[in-house]
């Protein structure tokens, strides 16, 4: 058997095992595991599972590269195995927003995402620039770092309570509403970010100008 036939096999042993779920969680924070991040899970999962004691419906989550070449290579992997383009490939803000948008160039990134067969979105995210915030995520969380993954949810405000229970705590002051999405990050005390999200049935995005500016501000800005 060749060594590219004993991975796959190796490969799908783990994938039968382990289909519920591609996290695993390590002092407080969320993290993929490593064997599960090829783009072959994204095919058969069926985004339930569970995050921090809770059963979820996962909306999207993010997986972060570290540059757009190889964010564009794992995106044709996943459009190979069924998956379709929804948003972008760009550079977050200034090919997806209106001029008059401004965010700092931190907080730039590649951004695409791919609607996978079963109906979950995956996120891909590269930095934009050496040392910016995406950057530096990388560097101290490691590819398999999860910089967040967004639970769909009928009330944010309902299921926040749930989350505040678990030790999280809002980012915002109040969801951010916009096209038909509403959107509201979610911190514990070791750093990782939730996202509650409730959306129309037809909307795709993971994402509106108007709510995704002060999300990534929230990140770096918190309510006092």
């Amino acid at each position: 058997m060749t060594k590219l036939e004993l991975h796959k096999e190796k490969f799908n042993r783990t994938l039968n095992s382990n289909l519920d779920s591609p996290f695993c969680e390590k002092d407080g924070l969320l993290e993929f595991k490593a064997e599960l991040i090829e783009p072959e899970f994204f095919k058969h999962w069926s985004f339930v599972t569970n995050v921090y004691g809770e059963r979820v419906q996962v909306d999207h989550c993010v997986l972060t590269l570290p540059d757009f070449p190889r964010l564009k290579n794992y995106a044709e992997a996943l459009c190979q195995l069924g998956g379709r383009i929804v948003e972008g490939p760009g550079l977050f803000p200034i090919e997806f927003c209106p001029e008059t948008y401004v965010i700092i160039d931190d907080l730039w990134l590649h951004l695409l995402t791919i609607l996978m067969p079963l109906g979950g979105l995956v996120v891909l995210a590269a930095p934009h620039a050496p040392d910016d915030q995406l950057d530096r995520f990388l560097h101290e969380r490691g590819n398999t770092g999860v910089h967040h993954v967004a639970i769909r949810v009928d009330d944010v405000h309902r299921v926040g309570l749930v989350w505040q229970k678990k030790g999280f705590h809002p980012l915002s002051r109040e969801p951010l509403n916009g096209d038909s999405l509403c959107q509201w990050f979610w911190q514990n005390s070791a750093g990782q970010i939730i996202e509650l999200i409730g959306r129309s049935a037809e909307n795709n995005a993971t994402f509106y100008c108007q709510n995704i500016g002060g999300l990534r501000l929230s990140e770096v800005t918190e309510v006092n």
